[in-house]
């Protein structure tokens, strides 16, 4: 708005003294009340003469004009430029003055609302509520699931054991109960390593719905074996009944065009072995056009879609056309394209097949744990699960399959607004706007009166605040880790308990940049600040369109937002409008919507340990919200960032609080029972830990066994490599080894053997020592297989049909000698070595 005012008569023309006139220049409108202005009116407008009113009258006249000028010429804070323009412009405007009279209640509500909108965009809030056993026929119904559930995760069972082979056989009944004829894939899948060899006896469980006028198969998949001693309702255990529940649903339903292919595969916990023994050999991968993986990395959470195959242009259309409640981001493909992750959908990403892979991450503590079981599995999180598959099942159905792929597309999930995609071409020009905007924003803040020392601020302002909030992170981490016996344990998490120190965290941020804030405006405009401070997601933003370009609207479109906002920081009246203030809010809820959930899955994903990653998004995000946390300085400066303080605190006394073990938050250890044949000797070997609980963890052990554990080496003979603390045990009558000499010839100095090996206990898993591979045998293949290069170690899990053959080759003149060590997760089942849970 301009300053000119209007040619105004003269003093003299209105009958105005020039000492009547200085007095009343001496006032300054900003500085004054409007109960002392009216009071100045009231005593101008006084008197008795008749004359004298007149001509106070006519002075008063202008005196308005050149008062109401003054106000609709004001500037934000910092710019209050002097009532008679300058004949020449100083190099830089006035501190900010004083801004009157503020709200008592703006800013506690302004963080309300702020709150309010963070937890509407949560990932918790994204969940379907789960639905009943008794829902239509059609629908997929959580609590049915959740049944089956039960039934597979009542104890663990790994590949191999005796539980695995219950489950197997619980799945195919179930398949048969829904008019399918499923069949049993048995084969071996070896998987090479420098020295090593691991191969296992695979299952994979098959089955196959004819579609009406196929053009393609979709394969649906999950696994069924659990880790270790891992009851697995979660991974994945979860997957696979969400696939029996969806089949439930489909064959209530009209027949599909497409063939649709039931894959629950084996041993993915080994190395994904199921799913490739399945691409590399089962005759329908060449049907396969698509592929819908169901995974799972904890107990809870979203069911987030997190990894299609390239070009995965049409599968997203299709995602948003087909799934009722999508939840994806394509920050996750990035991501996850650069880490030595695997999961089912590998193998046929490999081979070239597009598709979806689902999968939770929350309650990231329980995953490969004893208490992975259907007590720890939120229903909420399998009904989203089964939302995503049925959807899409239906869709992909019906879908013509001739041509899946079409160029990679950058997609986001907006709360109340679905899945929003769109080209990845689009990323650079957009980037390209989004600078244009910036560098308009910034001219509007110097013709408003910006000072470049403003700018400056604000970017120091936003450094300093990375920089503090890793620091903090990295000493709150390092602190609160002593109080946490399973630090260093769990497979997905530091903590059992992450999610309150993440809130501290957060609070701590709030209370840093609001302190900041507060200090900074008694000399810059907030405008200034936020611009500066804006350029680091801004930054970012442009690094993540070169780098991670489909990773790069988590900070476009909340930057655009926030420049947006810095507009109506400084605009007159701006602070206490009305309008501004609500659009200020609305342009929040923009990044908040997209900020927050970026947030909770970044850290659920990498766990509170990830200090410089969760630490550096947690201060960018208190940046992009500079104009709404400026509305928190009413009606002072101090009191949010006492707030942010005390919750920081609190949040944090909560965590450690809950850091003592419990039933649903036990402390891990290891307690195994070893015996060598050789000697006669036997052992119980436990961790060695270190800090403050380890002793605990070691007091348990010797309650379980009564023997007194010291540190030594002697676990290392089984191939315990871990520090250990070992203790006396008796020697248990259990079954030696059964070994056969199949097969032995003598070709041109060479002994060539097969060695079948069968354990008598029916351990999951063999592993076989054959020395330095200089003087002892060479394996030359297992179970038939021929192997590419030497190896001198083997592991082999799973039942074998009859026994483990091993093709050896050794020089004539030699001895056969190697050392096999039987892996038994199931110590009760062992004679003579009793309970050990």
């Amino acid at each position: 708005m301009s300053n000119d005012l209007p040619d105004l008569p003269s003093d003299e023309d209105l009958g105005i003294d020039e000492e009547e006139l200085s007095k009343f220049l001496d006032i300054d409108p900003d500085k004054m009340s409007p109960e002392e202005l009216a009071a100045l009116f009231a005593k101008e407008e006084g008197g008795d003469s008749s004359k004298k009113k007149k001509k106070r009258g006519k002075g008063l006249g202008k005196k308005l004009l050149g008062l109401a000028g003054g106000l609709f010429a004001r500037k934000p804070a910092g710019d209050a430029p002097p009532a008679v323009p300058p004949t020449k412009p100083p190099t830089e405007p006035a501190p900010p003055r004083d801004e009157g009279p503020r709200s008592r209640w703006l800013g506690p509500v302004t963080l309300g609302i702020l709150i309010a909108l963070s937890l509407l965009v949560s990932t918790p809030l994204s969940l379907p509520s789960p639905v009943a056993a008794n829902a239509p026929e059609g629908a997929f119904s959580s609590s049915r699931a959740m049944a089956d559930v039960v039934s597979i995760a009542r104890a663990a069972h790994p590949t191999g054991s005796p539980e695995h082979a219950r489950v197997r056989e619980f799945i195919l009944q179930r398949l048969r109960d829904l008019g399918l004829d499923p069949e049993v894939q048995t084969t071996t899948t070896i998987r090479e390593g420098t020295s090593t060899v691991r191969a296992a006896t695979v299952r994979n469980v098959l089955a196959r719905i004819p579609g009406t006028a196929s053009s393609g198969a979709i394969v649906v998949t999950a696994h069924y074996d659990g880790a270790g001693i891992a009851r697995a309702a979660g991974d994945d255990g979860a997957g696979v009944v969400t696939i029996l529940e969806t089949l439930r649903a489909l064959r209530a339903g009209p027949p599909l065009r497409n063939d649709v292919i039931v894959l629950i595969t084996d041993a993915e916990e080994l190395g994904l072995m199921g799913a490739r023994a399945f691409v590399d050999e089962h005759p329908w991968m060449d049907d396969v056009a698509l592929v819908v993986s169901v995974e799972m990395r904890g107990g809870g959470g979203p069911s987030v879609m997190f990894e299609t195959g390239p070009e995965n242009g049409w599968i997203i259309r299709a995602l948003q056309e087909g799934d009722p409640r999508p939840f994806a981001n394509s920050l996750s493909l990035e991501l996850y394209r650069r880490l030595p992750n695997d999961t089912d959908f590998t193998p046929f990403r490999e081979a070239g097949v597009q598709g979806l892979n689902f999968a939770a991450i929350g309650r990231a503590h329980v995953y490969h744990q004893t208490y992975d079981d259907p007590n720890n599995l939120s229903e909420a999180t399998l009904q989203h699960h089964g939302l995503h598959v049925l959807g899409m099942m239906r869709h992909l159905g019906q879908r013509d399959l001739a041509t899946v792929d079409a160029p990679d597309v950058t997609y986001f999930r907006l709360p109340f607004f679905g899945l929003m995609a769109y080209g990845g071409g689009w990323v650079l020009p957009l980037t390209g706007l989004m600078l244009l905007l910036a560098a308009a924003v910034l001219g509007v803040a110097l013709r408003r009166g910006a000072r470049v020392s403003g700018l400056v601020v604000g970017l120091g302002l936003g450094i300093l605040l990375v920089v503090l909030i890793g620091v903090a992170h990295s000493v709150l981490f390092g602190w609160v880790a002593g109080f946490h016996p399973e630090y260093g344990a769990l497979a997905g998490s530091a903590f059992h308990v992450e999610g309150w120190y993440v809130l501290g965290l957060a609070a701590l941020a709030f209370a840093l940049t609001t302190g900041m804030l507060g200090l900074a405006r008694t000399r810059f405009s907030a405008g200034e600040l936020a611009w500066g401070a804006l350029l680091l997601p801004v930054g970012g933003a442009v690094a993540l369109s070169v780098a991670m370009p489909m990773a790069a609207m988590n900070l476009q479109w909340p930057a655009v937002a926030a420049l947006v906002a810095v507009l109506l920081a400084d605009v007159p009246g701006g602070r206490l409008g009305r309008v501004s203030w609500i659009a200020t809010l609305v342009l929040a809820w923009v990044g908040l919507a997209i900020v927050v959930p970026l947030v909770e899955l970044v850290w659920q994903a990498l766990s509170f340990a990830a200090r410089p990653h969760l630490g550096g998004l947690l201060a960018v995000t208190m940046l992009l919200f500079l104009p709404a946390l400026d509305r928190l300085r009413e009606p002072n400066s101090w009191w949010a960032p006492l707030t942010g303080l005390v919750l920081a605190v609190g949040f944090t006394a909560v965590g450690i609080a809950l850091a003592s073990p419990s039933a649903s938050r036990p402390q891990p250890t290891t307690l195994l029972y070893a015996l060598d044949r050789q000697s006669g000797e036997a052992m119980w070997i436990t961790d060695v830990r270190e800090g403050p609980l380890a002793e605990r963890a070691r007091g348990w052990a010797q309650v379980r066994t009564g023997a007194s554990f010291e540190p030594g080496e002697a676990a290392r003979t089984f191939g315990y490599n871990r520090p250990a603390a070992v203790a006396a045990a008796p020697a248990a009558p259990v079954p030696p080894l059964d070994l056969e000499i199949v097969s032995d010839s003598v070709e041109v100095g060479v002994r060539r053997m097969r060695v079948a090996v069968r354990s008598a206990v029916g351990a999951e898993l063999l592993a076989f020592d054959f020395g330095d591979g200089e003087s002892g045998p060479r394996l030359r293949g297992v179970n038939g297989r021929e192997l590419d290069r030497r190896a001198t170690r083997l592991e082999h899990w799973g039942e074998p049909d009859g026994a483990v053959l091993l093709d050896l080759e050794v020089p004539a003149e030699r001895q056969v000698a190697f050392v096999v060590v039987e892996h038994h997760l199931r110590p009760e089942d062992l004679p003579g070595v009793g309970t050990v849970p």
